[in-house]
């Protein structure tokens, strides 16, 4: 997310808290005019092409595989999604800077699942009917804001010393997100917010199993996608899908995203399992599929929706995204009915 300060000029306000009650501030609006006009369309004015997504811009991989409901799953879990299954799936890998941003920079890492064959309408505001549904992971437990108010409150004009100065914690948790990552295989991945499941609530998290071995990075500005690449060719890649149970808001608090929910107060339980055929990712026209799909958190069942006002405000801002790029890039404005 270092890449959404950048992009915000280095703006800082106060938190919410200094925000007036009754002033005309209204986070979510604020957060897709800042996602959309202040920087994609900005950007594009000035000559990008192809139009490029909003955030997460730098793909280092796309490939193909299946997920299915974990034997293990229990029965109070096998809710929405939980229920169904298998799914064909095609996935993303990416990280929140530009594409000819070397990967020793250090930055937020993002992995996007899109699930296909799903039964029953989902909660997007774009082709709700199409059999799609949308998992997306970060490799943060944490977020570097609160709420959606805070994270508006960046987008101003203010100085990053100000930033710095009034939100210290959410420096340092960018800072922690940026960490260096060895291989998109062997890095933790994280819904980050909350989730609803059926009448309880979680927290999701993605992790190779079997586990594998870290990868020397070398000195390639791309060695993110040469391992994935590499690692596929190979063989295959599982991950297991676990979920984080709801306690109490005092532990596992469901709108103070800076806050980690505590794996002693909160374990994970076993849901789903994703299995990574080998491949080669370099296959013609993987890339260009990959940069074609669009993602969403609300592109899912109401069983399984996005929990907190930072969720609500990329309900608005994804699809705003994705409409623009799409359509100057001359792809289809609709959701794939079949995987490819």
């Amino acid at each position: 997310m270092k890449s959404y300060l950048r992009q915000a000029s280095g703006a800082a306000t106060a938190a919410a808290s200094t925000v007036p009650p009754n002033s005309n501030f209204e986070p979510i609006e604020d957060i897709r005019a800042s996602f959309v006009d202040k920087f994609q369309k900005v950007r594009i004015a000035k000559g990008e092409k192809p139009a490029e997504r909003a955030v997460f811009r730098k793909q280092h991989g796309v490939a193909k595989g299946k997920l299915s409901v974990a034997d293990g799953c229990p029965d109070k879990f096998r809710v929405g999604l939980w229920a169904q299954g298998p799914f064909d799936v095609w996935m993303r890998w990416s990280s929140d800077a530009p594409p000819d941003t070397p990967d020793q920079k250090n930055n937020t890492l993002g992995f996007a699942l899109k699930l296909f064959g799903v039964a029953g309408p989902t909660l997007a505001t774009d082709n709700p009917l199409a059999s799609t549904a949308d998992l997306i992971f970060q490799n943060s437990d944490v977020f570097f804001v609160d709420n959606a108010r805070d994270m508006a409150a960046i987008s101003s004009d203010k100085e990053s010393d100000a930033f710095n100065a009034v939100h210290a914690r959410s420096q340092a948790i960018l800072n922690e997100m940026a960490k260096v990552e060895k291989s998109l295989a062997t890095a933790r991945w994280s819904s980050t917010l909350p989730y609803a499941l059926g009448d309880a609530i979680v927290k999701y998290r993605l992790i190779a199993a079997p586990p594998l071995a870290d990868a020397d990075p070398g000195s390639s500005r791309n060695y993110l996608a040469d391992d994935i690449k590499r690692r596929l060719k190979s063989g295959a890649i599982s991950f297991a899908i676990e979920a984080q149970l709801f306690v109490d808001d005092s532990v596992t608090p469901l709108d103070r995203a800076t806050e980690r929910w505590d794996e002693k107060i909160a374990p994970f339980v076993s849901v789903a399992r994703l299995d990574i055929p080998a491949q080669d990712i370099d296959a013609a026209g993987q890339a260009a599929y990959g940069e074609g799909l669009a993602f969403s958190s609300w592109r899912t069942l109401y069983e399984n929706r996005p929990l907190g006002s930072i969720a609500d405000a990329r309900r608005i801002a994804y699809p705003a995204s994705a409409a623009v790029r799409r359509s100057l890039n001359g792809q289809s404005m609709q959701e794939p009915d079949k995987p490819r």
